[in-house]
């Protein structure tokens, strides 16, 4: 499945696409910060709401044999940064120690985990 992304592409259009293709992971979006000052104590990178100032527009690929790697890779391209979570049961789970997992995996294992809880 592709993705379009341009200027009027709300971050919540993204999330709903993605979740309705792979219902047991979910993604969530921040905006890559170029100038941050390190020295300063606050977290950088804020989930967002609205697409502004993105460098451009064009397409991300969400098939099924991309890895959470490759998709976080495909979105850096329009200077966001990704995470992806799996369900668990009740709870949402990040993938950082298996984005080589391909989005089917992921989703599969989000859902006999969820089942069988």
């Amino acid at each position: 499945m592709q993705l379009y992304i341009s200027e009027g592409t709300r971050p919540e259009d993204v999330k709903n696409f993605f979740s309705s293709c792979y219902p047991f992971l979910k993604i969530e979006l921040y905006k890559i910060e170029k100038n941050k000052n390190l020295n300063q104590g606050k977290k950088h990178n804020p989930v967002i709401d609205k697409f502004v100032d993105l460098p451009g527009e064009g397409v991300v690929d969400i098939h099924s044999d991309i890895t959470v790697a490759e998709l976080g890779n495909s979105f850096a391209s329009f200077g966001l940064r990704t995470e992806v979570f799996r369900k668990s049961g009740n709870v949402w789970v990040a993938t950082l120690l298996t984005d080589s997992w391909t989005l089917q995996q992921q989703n599969s294992a989000g859902e006999e985990i969820t089942n069988n809880t």
